[in-house]
């Protein structure tokens, strides 16, 4: 397995209005410094986390949102929701 790549950002180049992530997921360390893990594992990036900072020191957080929903074949997606409570069954 290859080392993972660690992209280590400042407070002031985090808080820049232009700031685009390098990566999914990043902790902020004690000296306000963000170490953005690139990977699309969350755990991959925990692990790494543990090794770095000692185990549960810090949890990793996504700095993009993530997709959950799934496009099946047909084109529609697997979760649908309703505009209305009215659509909605009652139990």
């Amino acid at each position: 397995m290859s080392e993972l790549k660690i992209t280590v950002v400042s407070y002031e180049e985090f808080t820049d209005i232009d700031f685009i992530p390098p990566a999914t997921f990043y902790v902020m360390s004690a000296t306000q410094d963000y170490y953005f893990f690139h990977t699309s594992k969350r755990e991959v990036a925990q692990k790494e986390a543990d090794e770095l900072f000692g185990v549960g020191r810090y949890v990793v957080k996504a700095s993009k949102t993530q997709k959950t929903k799934s496009k099946l074949e047909s084109g529609g997606y697997s979760a649908v929701g309703v505009g209305t409570r009215k659509g909605q069954k009652k139990y």
